[in-house]
């Protein structure tokens, strides 16, 4: 939801400003989180803002996040290059049929 918001401002030509108590932890974790994709984030940021100094919990929902954001980057990479635009996972049905036809296949072997 943040990361939407953020960036339909931007898109429209719009600010955002992300501020906390300090603007030193937690408002330094999101916006590290939304500029995930940039290879060192927390480095990119702390050249822009010095004295960043986000509390050790934000640090590890961070890694998290960054393990969780990889991990659908990579999916969605996957399914534009294999030209699928669902689940990579199989379907009920799919894995019944799949069933039925090692059943079948172990019958007629």
């Amino acid at each position: 939801m943040t990361k939407e918001f953020i960036d339909g401002s931007l898109q429209n030509g719009g600010k955002v400003l992300i501020h906390g108590n300090a603007s030193i932890s937690r408002s330094v974790a999101f916006v590290i989180a939304y500029i995930m994709e940039t290879f060192d984030a927390f480095t990119y940021v702390q050249e822009r803002r010095f004295c960043i100094n986000p509390i050790a919990g934000f640090v590890h929902q961070l890694k998290e996040y960054k393990a969780i954001y990889l991990a659908l980057h990579l999916e969605r990479s996957l399914s534009v290059h294999s030209g699928t635009t669902g689940s990579l996972k199989r379907t009920h049905e799919e894995e019944d049929d799949f069933g039925n036809m090692q059943v079948a296949s172990a019958q007629n072997g």
